[in-house]
């Protein structure tokens, strides 16, 4: 009766485990107006601003700043860091998702819905909103 009851245990607690392995987190919609201000600022203050606050960082992304960093500059200077409408160009787009350099943040990827965020805020032109 003994290793019945052993055996039970065992099988319930590896189907219980099992069943877990699998499991994932909806994906979150997307907002259908995607908002520097709302939505991308909250995702570098939270997982990039920690490295990139200081102003010889480049890009700075530190409160207030953040957009001006990553906005066009004069091309002759470089340090275009987003295309407006084209996030598979921009070296941000490539930074996040780790497309042919090293991915940021260095200390684990961003979620898959965060990016979606940021890829849809520079595809839909990068505003200042």
């Amino acid at each position: 009766m003994k290793k019945i009851v052993q055996f039970i245990c065992i099988a319930t607690s590896t189907l219980l485990v099992s069943s877990c392995y699998n499991d994932q987190l909806p994906e979150v919609p997307l907002p259908a107006n995607v908002s520097f201000n709302k939505d991308v600022q909250g995702i570098f203050n939270k997982n990039c601003a920690g490295c990139h606050k200081d102003p010889t960082m480049k890009p700075n992304l530190s409160i207030g700043n953040a957009y001006n960093s990553l906005m066009p500059t004069d091309p002759a200077t470089g340090d275009t860091y987003v295309i407006p409408g084209d996030a598979a160009s921009s070296e941000l787009f490539q930074a996040i998702t780790g497309n042919g350099m090293q991915i940021m943040p260095p200390n684990g990827a961003l979620s898959n819905s965060k990016i979606a965020i940021i890829e849809k805020w520079i595809n839909d032109g990068a505003a200042k909103n």
